[in-house]
């Protein structure tokens, strides 16, 4: 699962726990797993100057801090917003990108108020390379868009389920079909956690605030991490066939893929329930 997306979807299930109820975990910040590599998450309001320049100013020093100015402001729910890039260069498509900071499409994080929203992106920079337990990034959300209308982005959750489910059932069909069983293997643990007969992976869900959301959604979400298999060298990325078919329905199977993670993992976190 792609880290930075991980910390959107965490920062989204803890902060609305948190606008609901008050309340969040004392060691949720900097302990939590999706901050494991990172020195510093602080948020920022990005401004234009009067010479016309862009400048900037950290707000909330960190996450906890970032929750309770929210819950100051009015911010009544965080959602996520999604959007695939609308052109790579030499035309790679999202998932093959998905595996590098910045790319495989843009996610956002939105927070909404009684009558608008603001959006939220991050910008992930390696700024102390040789950092004690490889905490070597540096992680800022800024308020790029305020007072925007209001999008409350929620993909209808049965028609995810079911198209989450017909490619993990095509993809780990082709994967037994070439002898990948490894990867078959992974595909098939995601279907088990989308069918319920298989937990979670504990690492996921300690990534995740499960209050709010119902079982269905938390399925949703955690079988789309469990068959995010998109990354650099050695990942699903990495295979090519023989022969231009195999070639051909290994690229429109990870496409579809890819898309179904994204469209799954906007369902469930969208989904939760104040």
């Amino acid at each position: 699962m792609n880290g930075t997306t991980s910390q959107l979807l965490s920062l989204i299930t803890h902060g609305n726990y948190f606008l609901t109820t008050g309340q969040i975990s004392p060691d949720y910040y900097p302990n939590n797993v999706t901050f494991k590599f990172c020195n510093k998450v602080d948020f920022l309001h990005l401004f234009t100057q009067a010479d016309g320049t862009t400048a900037e100013r950290v707000i909330a020093a960190d996450p906890d801090d970032w929750f309770n100015l929210l819950r100051q402001e009015g911010c009544r729910q965080l959602k996520a917003y999604y959007h695939p890039s609308e052109g790579n260069a030499n035309g790679t498509p999202d998932h093959q990108l998905a595996g590098f900071v910045g790319g495989g499409g843009t996610w956002l994080i939105e927070s909404i108020y009684d009558s608008y929203s603001d959006f939220w992106a991050a910008r992930w920079e390696v700024n102390k390379q040789n950092a004690p337990e490889q905490k070597i990034w540096s992680v800022s959300y800024g308020r790029t868009v305020s007072q925007a209308e209001t999008i409350n982005f929620l993909p209808d959750p049965v028609q995810v389920r079911k198209g989450l489910k017909d490619i993990l059932t095509d993809i780990h069909a082709f994967a037994l079909g070439h002898q990948l069983i490894n990867w078959a293997d992974i595909f098939q643990r995601s279907l088990n956690i989308l069918d319920g007969s298989d937990p979670a992976n504990n690492w996921f869900g300690s990534q995740i605030n499960e209050n709010g959301y119902e079982q269905s959604a938390l399925q949703l979400m955690y079988a789309a991490m469990s068959a995010h298999v998109f990354g650099g060298m050695g990942s699903w990325n990495d295979l090519g066939f023989e022969t231009p078919e195999d070639n051909e329905a290994y690229e429109k199977l990870s496409f579809y893929l890819y898309d179904y993670i994204n469209r799954a993992l906007i369902s469930g976190v969208n989904s939760y329930k104040a």
